[in-house]
């Protein structure tokens, strides 16, 4: 059953069906108000550790953001994290300090537009949670990914559906997605998911399985997994991607902490390795080598990072990949 349609189709639904009532629908919601004082104030969603402005980190380059400990890098927004990662790289010529300001504002306005969409629509949630699982999470999220491929344009590369490439730093980063009609890839969509997502306070994490990449609603009593590097958004449990795009085992799981949210560190060593791939398609070896061994040095649990940098250090290709920029979900799969 292809469920993948049918909730990007509901969401289109919601979201035109509801036009034509919004007259009458605020002169029900004036009326309630007035009735319930409290009646108009969303309920709380569950957020990640929130810092004040001026006690976030802006690192300029790559080499700042390498001298943080991972107790700094908590405060360094994950979109300048992968931006800084992409600088120096072909596909990124442009990506100077100014580009990157632009970027971030860019994502800023993106935010604002889905905070905006989704308090529009909030009541549809309230109205009929079962619809969307009973989860907040799941609803805030599908209001996410349909206004961002639906309204600001951020879809997936079809030129690496079937060609993979690791070469273009546009399918690997989130700026290829930011007023650039490259698109984006499984390594990069979900960062830039989850950029929004935290610039709306939601307590969104990135989680990576054998050869993909993915985000989670991960709060105590909500926990989603997000997978939208296809049109629309579909979800699956852990066990899904014990099976896809990979069969992975148990020992595969811990030994690379598979399906485990990550850390900003364990982030940052994510797009460390993307960086050492691109480096390493393009025979930068002594680059690609340093960004390897930064990655395994942010996280020393897992040993697949472990042994690019080993490979690298070697001179002999590695046999496996962080994320396959191809991969995306089974269209046939059930949500």
């Amino acid at each position: 059953m292809n469920t993948h349609h049918s909730q990007s189709e509901t969401c289109v639904r919601v979201r035109t069906a509801a036009i034509g009532l919004l007259p009458a629908l605020a002169l029900l919601l004036i009326i309630s108000a007035r009735a319930r004082p409290d009646a108009m104030a969303a309920k709380a969603v569950p957020t990640l550790d929130k810092k004040c402005k001026d006690d976030t980190l802006a690192p300029a380059s790559l080499q700042e953001l390498l001298a943080l400990s991972p107790e700094q890098l908590e405060k360094v927004d994950i979109a300048r994290m992968n931006l800084l990662c992409a600088q120096g790289l072909p596909g990124a010529e442009k990506l100077d300090a100014d580009r990157i300001d632009q970027c971030l504002a860019t994502l800023d306005r993106w935010a604002e537009r889905v905070r905006s969409e989704t308090q529009r629509y909030l009541h549809k949630f309230r109205q009929n949670p079962a619809e969307y699982r009973n989860s907040e999470g799941y609803f805030h999220m599908l209001m996410l990914v349909t206004v961002l491929q639906q309204d600001l344009g951020v879809r997936y590369n079809a030129k690496r559906i079937r060609e993979v490439d690791f070469a273009n730093a546009k399918d690997l980063f989130i700026h290829g997605m930011i007023d650039d009609d490259n698109g984006g890839t499984c390594v990069s969509m979900p960062v830039l998911y989850t950029a929004i997502a935290r610039r709306l306070g939601y307590p969104v994490r990135l989680v990576t399985t054998k050869a993909h990449l993915f985000c989670r609603w991960d709060a105590p009593d909500d926990r989603v997994n997000i997978e939208g590097s296809s049109r629309g958004m579909l979800s699956f449990d852990d066990d899904y991607y014990k099976t896809w795009p990979h069969k992975i085992t148990g020992h595969q799981v811990q030994a690379n902490h598979y399906l485990a949210s990550l850390t900003p560190a364990d982030q940052l060593a994510q797009f460390l390795a993307a960086r050492g791939h691109c480096l390493s398609d393009i025979g930068r070896a002594d680059e690609a080598r340093s960004a390897y061994a930064h990655a395994a040095r942010l996280d020393p649990k897992s040993q697949i990072l472990a042994m690019w940098a080993k490979h690298a250090e070697s001179g002999t290709h590695r046999t496996s990949r962080l994320s396959n920029p191809s991969t995306q979900p089974s269209k046939g799969a059930t949500q």
